[in-house]
């Protein structure tokens, strides 16, 4: 397993289109005694469950792209460059956490816990996949894997 397969695997997640990502969560802000409550939604980095339901669906996503393009470098690549674009916040907020210290990566692990066999099913097929062993030697494939995995 390479590099961004662990990565992906540890840190975070199409057949039909992907489910809208959830309304953001708010959360109050007092602004002045006077002054009614603001409603702020919470970070994606900050809302760690959220986080992870959201890392599993791009992880589900890679996997189905895959399995659909078969031995197609050029389509599974697509797919892949889709993906990311996609889910552009869950990178980036996946990359947050994991500069943000052991504690926060901890509690980000927990979460994903509790997905652990969708995870497992999901790094499964990407890992197995036609296009996994047809294209690692693409460079294109390899590039648009690695915008999934943050490594830009």
């Amino acid at each position: 397993m390479t590099r961004w397969s662990w990565a992906a695997i540890i840190a975070i997640g199409c057949g039909h289109a992907a489910p809208s990502p959830p309304p953001p969560i708010l959360k109050p802000v007092a602004t002045d005694a006077a002054v009614s409550i603001d409603a702020q939604p919470i970070a994606l980095d900050d809302d760690l469950p959220r986080l992870a339901a959201r890392a599993l669906e791009l992880f589900q996503a890679w996997a189905t792209a895959l399995e659909e393009s078969g031995e197609d470098c050029a389509a599974a690549t697509a797919k892949i460059d889709a993906i990311a674009d996609r889910y552009a916040d869950v990178i980036t907020a996946n990359a947050k956490v994991m500069h943000a210290g052991r504690d926060k990566v901890k509690a980000l692990r927990g979460e994903v816990a509790k997905h652990e066999e969708q995870f497992d099913a999901a790094a499964k097929q990407v890992v197995q996949s036609k296009a996994m062993a047809a294209c690692h030697d693409d460079r294109a494939f390899a590039k648009a894997i690695d915008r999934v995995g943050a490594e830009q």
